[in-house]
């Protein structure tokens, strides 16, 4: 045991005479990384992040160990609160030098930018190397990536999305300005590679190779409607098990109701497609509306992965309500208050259609939706559920409870 001391700087007793002598807490630390040496270089860039971990304590320390980073949310044994070491580093007299954390439980964890800094400027001190004085900086490395680098596991595969978006007759919608912010946001998970075509007929050769169609489109005041050969690129990309993304308006496209069309563009399967159809025209049970364009909570709902752990945050878009649609709406992903009607009315859903997962979301009038990071965080979600590919992200992403 001295020389494990000796040589890591720390002990975590598993037992003492036959009988168990650990000790381990899963814990919110808000404010972990208050309580640090902040002269030492295997801080520097760390920052001041929380988490939640499973923190190792009451550790034996050998006596020339220097605690790193000290926290107070942990029992002892006499139940008096005091600080307790969960990162240290040691110098031994012959120039040797150890790191040690008792943070790192799972690889979710890092995440937390600070943990991994920390981690690699351990790491780097103990070589005896210089760390600049921002620390270590890296991204994170997701699941697929680490089994492919070190398990020998399948190359992680890009998810190749199609959007089709825009419409020149309603430019309300301003479909480049929200397409730009679903690119960007879809640009934070590296696996998303993504065409935009504003032609639906480019539908039949671009959804040969895709694994998910984003719909940010409305055919409006167009008589004529989508193709016989668009149509079916559509129908058959469902068919084979493609994930389908309804943006917002695009509810309201291929409808009986559109303005200016007679009713010509209608195309049926469309509401197969798309659970809950905006309504342009008075008809029972009532037209389609939305609340005034303005700033309102969404409380997101349910275990679903796609809503699971996500915090309610403020939205600035337009709270839709009175979509109309006969299949019911079995577990709403994402609702809020209407100041009209009073009600929670449900903003995003998932469902299948044929082979294809769908969700389908009310919000996303403009940019704005996207400027909070629970939002950026549901979309990227979305993508990656309908292409059935993990969900990146987790309860330390700083978008969840």
């Amino acid at each position: 045991m001295q020389d494990a001391l000796d040589w890591q700087g720390a002990i975590f007793h598993w037992e003492q005479n036959g009988k168990r002598d650990w000790s381990s807490k899963i814990s919110w630390a808000a404010s972990l990384f208050d309580r640090m040496q902040q002269e030492h270089p295997i801080l520097n860039g760390v920052g001041s992040p929380k988490l939640r971990e499973e923190f190792y304590h009451q550790l034996s320390f050998h006596p020339d160990a220097v605690p790193l980073i000290q926290i107070r949310a942990l029992p002892t044994k006499n139940n008096e609160p005091e600080e307790q070491a969960v990162a240290w580093c040691l110098e031994r007299k012959d120039g040797g030098r150890s790191f040690g954390t008792t943070m790192g439980h799972s690889l979710d964890i890092f995440r937390v930018d600070g943990l991994r800094t920390l981690v690699l400027n351990g790491i780097t001190w103990s070589a005896g190397l210089d760390i600049p004085e921002e620390g270590l900086q890296v991204a994170f490395a997701e699941r697929e990536e680490v089994n492919h680098r070190v398990a020998d596991g399948p190359e992680v595969k890009p998810i190749r999305v199609t959007m089709l978006s825009g419409n020149n007759a309603h430019r309300w919608h301003n479909w480049a300005e929200t397409t730009g912010a679903l690119l960007r946001v879809f640009g934070d998970d590296d696996r998303i590679q993504t065409r935009v075509t504003t032609c639906p007929d480019d539908l039949v050769s671009d959804l040969q190779d895709s694994d998910v169609l984003v719909l940010n489109w409305c055919n409006w005041h167009d008589p004529v409607g989508l193709s016989d050969q668009a149509k079916h690129a559509i129908e058959e990309f469902t068919k084979r098990g493609g994930g389908v993304f309804v943006h917002h308006f695009a509810n309201g496209a291929c409808h009986a109701s559109l303005p200016q069309t007679d009713g010509k563009s209608d195309w049926p399967w469309y509401r197969t497609l798309v659970q809950r159809v905006w309504e342009h025209r008075d008809i029972a049970p009532g037209r389609s509306h939305h609340d005034k364009f303005g700033t309102f909570e969404v409380r997101p709902q349910g275990r679903h992965p796609l809503a699971a752990g996500l915090k309610p945050f403020d939205v600035t878009d337009e709270l839709y309500w009175r979509q109309h649609g006969d299949v019911p709406i079995e577990e709403p992903l994402l609702v809020a208050r209407s100041n009209i009607t009073g009600a929670d009315e449900p903003l995003a859903w998932a469902y299948e259609v044929n082979k294809s997962r769908v969700v389908q979301s009310l919000l996303g009038h403009s940019a704005a939706t996207y400027e909070p990071a629970a939002s950026q965080a549901f979309v990227r979600r979305v993508i990656a559920w309908c292409a059935k590919r993990p969900i990146h992200g987790s309860l330390v992403d700083g978008t969840t409870a």
